[in-house]
């Protein structure tokens, strides 16, 4: 499946000095070809299908300045098309605004709009069933000083995701996140933030399984740091600890007889953490490291538990504004909380289930003009698993052309 990053991101911090004043546009078109859309294998229910397909995508930014305002917003319409299997063709969205205020005493506001769609990844769902997951979010926040190089930091989010598919429309989920803490903040720029933070999650149209709880409430604190050491090194992400709270549910064991009832805790804690280093080699190279250890939902299943860990290594190169090459290496590692999931998906108890991915691509850009670019694209993704139907390999190519003004 053709997972298209339409994603226009805008850091709060650095906004400002990344986007250009006043209203851009662009246009583009690109082929692909995935030779494993449904991420399936000789075991699997469904069939490996490959595919072409087209995607025709246009994209608008506005960003301007009103006194002590300032005001961006993208927004980003693909249109994908299989000829072949015309019942996964999607419209996918990434909108995005973003209001940024000075108010007096120093105070600084911003205020987030975002709503995107994407197909689901067949290989979380295990089904070939097209299914778009849309998801809106608001998010709120205010920081201010209180000593010379120390602020204050609140946030506050609400978000929705949701799904089209009327058969996995029990995982919509709602959240409402609140964050509170310092942030030091030197004269240079950087800064490092000490937050708390608790989340309250429901599934508005109910569980998506007998054995899962109709909500949760995590607690956790996190370390974040958006830090330049010098004109060539740069660290941004956050570390911390996170702990989910369910309701503990009982369950009918039919495995041995007579039939038990028995309790099933989701609940689980631990750390957490996601980095990424950046190193400005020379003015034409450089490389990015990241890495990260996720604990809660596991890929688009919110309500399936994990714990993955990402490492990825990125180097490019750009020898000129004409020519840019990238390439990037990617190893992740999940578990899935076992007695959990053998429970939930109906399998034998005690089953594992352990996901070993090898991720590789690489991709080289041509401008020759400023509002012109002709980019090719290759990646090849293999997963492990330690239940065979959930074994993949997919190898994509895709040749675009995008025009912006």
């Amino acid at each position: 499946m053709f997972a298209l990053l339409i994603a226009l991101q805008f850091s709060t911090s650095a906004r400002a000095q990344e986007v250009p004043l006043g209203v851009s546009w662009g246009v583009g078109e690109t082929l692909e070809h995935d030779s494993n859309l449904t991420r399936a294998n000789n075991q699997s229910p469904y069939p490996v299908l490959s595919a072409t397909s087209y995607i025709t995508d246009l994209e608008g930014t506005l960003h301007e300045t009103y006194g002590r305002e300032d005001v961006s917003a993208s927004v980003t319409i693909a249109r994908v098309l299989y000829p072949v299997y015309s019942q996964y063709d999607i419209t996918q969205q990434d909108i995005r605004g973003t209001l940024r205020s000075s108010l007096p005493l120093n105070t600084d506001a911003v205020l987030t709009v975002t709503r995107m769609s994407q197909m689901a990844h067949f290989s979380d769902l295990g089904s070939p069933i097209r299914d778009v997951i849309y998801h809106n979010e608001l998010n709120a926040s205010v920081d201010f000083p209180f000593t010379a190089n120390w602020r204050g930091v609140l946030t506050g989010d609400d978000a929705r995701t949701m799904n089209s598919a009327s058969i996995f429309q029990t995982q919509d989920l709602d959240t409402t996140e609140l964050d509170g803490g310092v942030r030091f903040q030197p004269s240079s720029g950087n800064h490092v933030d000490l937050l708390l933070r608790t989340v309250h999650g429901t599934y508005p149209n109910g569980a998506p399984s007998v054995f899962i709880s109709p909500g949760y409430n995590d607690r956790g604190a996190d370390l974040r740091a958006d830090w330049t050491f010098t004109g060539a090194s740069h660290l941004l992400g956050r570390a911390g600890y996170t702990e989910r709270r369910n309701d503990d549910l009982f369950y009918l064991d039919t495995t041995s007889f007579p039939f038990q009832i028995r309790e099933l805790s989701r609940n689980f804690s631990g750390p957490g953490f996601d980095l990424t280093y950046i190193w400005q080699i020379t003015g034409a190279s450089k490389i990015s490291a990241y890495g990260s250890r996720a604990i809660g939902a596991a890929g688009d299943n919110n309500y399936l538990s994990a714990v993955t860990r990402t490492f990825r290594l990125a180097p490019a190169y750009q020898p000129s504004v004409m020519f840019a090459l990238e390439t990037y290496f990617e190893w992740s590692l999940r578990d899935y909380f076992s007695d959990v999931y053998a429970v939930v998906t109906g399998l034998a108890p005690g089953t594992t289930r352990r996901d070993n991915s090898h991720n590789a691509g690489i991709s080289a850009s041509w401008n020759p003009r400023r509002w012109l670019q002709v980019k090719l694209d290759l990646r090849h993704e293999q997963r492990d698993s330690t239940i065979a139907s959930w074994v993949y390999t997919d190898s994509n190519v895709s040749l675009s052309l995008q025009c912006r003004f």
